[in-house]
């Protein structure tokens, strides 16, 4: 039963050695693919930088451009008003020369008819 004990001890001694050697090797990798990552990330920082400085210029210039667009539609919806208004006085005068012509007009229309008229019959009497 001793030799028992010692050959499960021994065998116990080397499954640990090479538990810590698999251990040491895993570890060695893990401190590879850290290093491989710093790096990346490392150089991943070099290149963003100068990107994002751009997107910073850029998204000032699209403010700058966003605010001058919007000044533009308020300067054509005022323009657009007053084209409104102006059109709304033109129709209102029409409507009020209309309303002050019109009137005179037919009657003129009227008296012109009836002299016609009169005329005719008068044309038809002595000559007809």
């Amino acid at each position: 039963m001793e030799n028992f004990l010692l050959v499960v001890q021994i065998i116990v001694l080397l499954s640990l050695s090479f538990l810590a050697l698999y251990l040491v090797v895993f570890l060695m990798k893990m401190k590879t693919l850290a290093e491989t990552t710093e790096k990346n990330i490392k150089e991943f920082s070099t290149r963003a930088l100068p990107v994002l400085e751009n997107m910073e210029v850029i998204t000032s210039k699209l403010r700058t451009i966003t605010e001058n667009v919007d000044d533009q539609i308020t300067i054509v919806r005022n323009s657009v008003q007053s084209i409104k208004t102006v059109t709304d006085n033109i129709v209102d005068f029409e409507r009020r020369v209309q309303e002050r012509i019109e009137s005179p007009v037919m009657e003129v229309a009227t008296y012109i008819g009836a002299i016609s008229k009169g005329i005719t019959l008068v044309l038809k009497r002595f000559f007809g």
